[in-house]
């Protein structure tokens, strides 16, 4: 009787090896993540301790360390699936972050006595004419549902005839976007000390970027994927301004990635879906399109361009500093000594960086990509370094050293940055690069301009600082991008790229 018990109970210990076994192998095949020479690999191993096991429990001398063994080969199936999965959930839920989050201000001064939109119910609002309008008129619908009363809205043109109107207490309250607040300040230095946020409305929609490549194989085919750096931190679904506009034209089958950069300030036309005109033919600076949303400068840089951009990564300045950090710190490369204007939080000293290579933090990567003023070329040397960082970045994300704090980055990874790639294709591109371990060739490009100022489409009655564009670059930029996009193995190998832009090699 007693054996016969053992024996059922050796059963479900092979029962349960089995089917945990099974599961593991599953969910490697399922996630894509692994190269199938490594499932293949796996499904053996997995056979081998079935066997063994199935061997241990025919012998009364060795079933009950069989037992335990089993106990142990379970755990490890059951801690390898949860791993395996929590990885692709987190990049399945970075894929699909495809939300924008627009918060509507209502400002006060701060000497106004008003504390609530109640206590504001008989004031002028001042609002925008044209400029967002549908968040601004769905953000006073909601405010009027809450006083029980219509507001008196005054339209302005742009921001700074509506804050200049505020000052000058022609209205009491301003109404605008949030991703107008850093254009606002760098015009009113104080406008944070003189005003108070009386009210804030939310508003999310879906980002709508046409979605042209879904049966792409991104394994063999090339492909543009936008990079826009927002300037802001905390929540990476916010609309702002894009300070960061590169484009990364990678080739699967060459390994080589061009890193194309174009100015923050370049004066164009701005475009929405379907290549529709937004400004109605009047220019605004680049950034400035990252306010109507990344779709509007997706599809602004395929006009100037004359190319498709499959796919964006959207990131802040939070992601910089938290990316940087859970890598465990990055090399960049310098091709100056300089001090940033950007320092610690807190800390009365600024970042310093020597020409060459330069251990980073999160504050100071962030420090490094955000100077401009210490350089004679500004902002096209701020582009160079951005380039730097992105190859600093991806480096260390190819390299076996980021496998301790692996868990922690793709845990974070939502609130890190934003993409419309999916998470299939996601696990295609880390499937090919574990399967060859290829070195990948990086290549950098920037537009060139000439500063100017200008009124813009978002700041109608103010003459900017902005850089008209080289239409000579732009259309050498165009080529470079077709050039690698037509490349083939047996081209890359002929053609080193003999032009003078920088290279690099990333290593995994």
């Amino acid at each position: 009787m007693e054996v016969l018990l053992q024996r059922k109970l050796s059963l479900v210990f092979l029962i349960v090896q089995f089917l945990l076994s099974a599961v593991l192998c599953g969910l490697a095949i399922y996630v894509g993540f692994i190269p199938t020479k490594y499932i293949v690999a796996l499904i053996a191993v997995c056979v081998i301790l079935m066997i063994y096991q199935v061997l241990s429990q025919l012998t009364n001398n060795s079933y009950v360390f069989g037992r335990i063994l089993c106990i142990f080969f379970c755990a490890f199936f059951v801690g390898g699936g949860y791993y395996m999965y929590d990885a692709y959930a987190a990049v399945e839920e970075v894929t699909e972050a495809d939300t924008k989050v627009d918060v509507i201000s209502f400002y006060v001064l701060k000497a106004n006595s008003a504390q609530t939109l109640e206590d504001a119910k008989g004031y002028k609002f001042g609002i925008l004419s044209e400029l967002d309008r549908e968040n601004t008129d769905e953000s006073i619908a909601d405010a009027e549902k809450r006083v029980g009363t219509t507001l008196h809205t005054v339209e302005f043109d742009d921001t700074t005839t509506l804050v200049d109107a505020l000052y000058a207490k022609d209205v009491e309250v301003v109404v605008f976007n949030q991703a107008y607040l850093n254009t606002v300040e760098d015009q009113y230095k104080t406008f944070a000390e003189d005003t108070r946020e009386l009210s804030q409305n939310s508003i999310t929609t879906v980002v709508e970027v046409e979605n042209r490549y879904e049966d792409t194989d991104v394994t063999t085919k090339p492909f543009n994927v936008y990079i826009s750096g927002i300037d802001v931190y905390g929540d990476i679904s916010q609309t702002s301004r894009s300070d960061v506009n590169v484009i990364a034209t990678i080739n699967p089958v060459t390994k080589k990635i061009l890193l194309s950069s174009t100015p923050r300030d370049y004066y164009v036309p701005l475009y929405k879906k379907g290549g529709q005109s937004l400004s109605g033919g009047m220019c605004d600076k680049l950034t400035h399109a990252g306010i109507y949303g990344v779709d509007c400068s997706i599809n602004t840089l395929e006009k100037l361009y004359d190319i498709d951009i499959d796919y964006y990564v959207r990131v802040n300045f939070t992601s910089v500093k938290e990316i940087v950090n859970l890598l465990g710190g990055v090399k960049v490369y310098s091709d100056y000594d300089f001090i940033s204007d950007w320092g610690p939080d807190g800390a009365g000293t600024h970042y310093s960086f020597k020409k060459g290579y330069n251990k980073v933090n999160g504050k100071k990567a962030l420090a490094f990509c955000r100077e401009r003023h210490h350089f004679a070329n500004g902002d096209y040397q701020r582009g160079r370094d951005h380039q730097h960082m992105i190859e600093a970045i991806l480096n260390k994300a190819m390299s076996p050293s980021i496998l301790p704090n692996f868990s922690q980055l793709l845990k974070k990874s939502k609130k890190m940055f934003q993409t419309n790639m999916s998470t299939k294709k996601i696990a295609s591109i880390c499937n090919m690069q574990l399967s060859d371990m290829a070195q990948w060739k990086i290549v950098y490009a920037n537009a060139d301009g000439s500063g100017a100022k200008k009124t813009t489409y978002s700041i109608r009655s103010t003459a900017l600082y902005v850089c008209e564009p080289d239409y000579d670059s732009v259309a050498k930029l165009t080529k470079k991008i077709k050039k690698v996009m037509k490349e083939t193995k047996k081209d890359d190998e002929k053609d080193e790229d003999s032009s003078d832009e920088a290279q690099a090699t990333l290593k995994p």
